[in-house]
């Protein structure tokens, strides 16, 4: 297994699960990404989803195809007070070059924090003919 990217672990970012079917990460929250209130920052809940969506499509994608970001739509239920927050995403659509994947958020205690739902391009490489 590689090692992951750098961010992730400057985040506290890491995969407790991934297959096929979903992906679960795990975020033990730096205290520096905390607000002046005690709360996660809404944007670090923002990278949690965007990259645990994108590890759930890169599931299932053979390796040399990549994806990036379209659109990212999070929606806050609750003010996270927990440091320990788990996102767990999955493939809605998978098409050509567009897919789409959901996930939600959840403290330690296993209290619903956001909701997302996020469009990626998806780039193959050419087919040599």
């Amino acid at each position: 297994m590689t090692e992951p990217p750098a961010f992730m672990r400057v985040l506290g970012l890491a995969i407790d699960h991934a297959d096929e079917e979903e992906a679960v990460l795990r975020m033990d929250v730096p205290e520096t990404l905390l607000t002046p209130f005690g709360t996660v920052h809404g944007g670090v809940i923002a990278v949690l989803f965007d990259t645990a969506l994108a590890i759930a499509i890169a599931r299932r994608l053979p390796a040399p195809n990549r994806i990036a970001t379209h659109n990212l739509n999070v929606s806050y239920v609750a003010f996270a007070r927990d440091r320990l927050l788990r996102c767990r995403a999955w493939v809605v659509s998978l098409r050509t070059t567009v897919a789409l994947a959901e996930g939600e958020v959840r403290d330690g205690a296993g209290r619903l924090v956001a909701k997302a739902l996020g469009t990626f391009g998806v780039r193959r490489p050419p087919t040599e003919s």
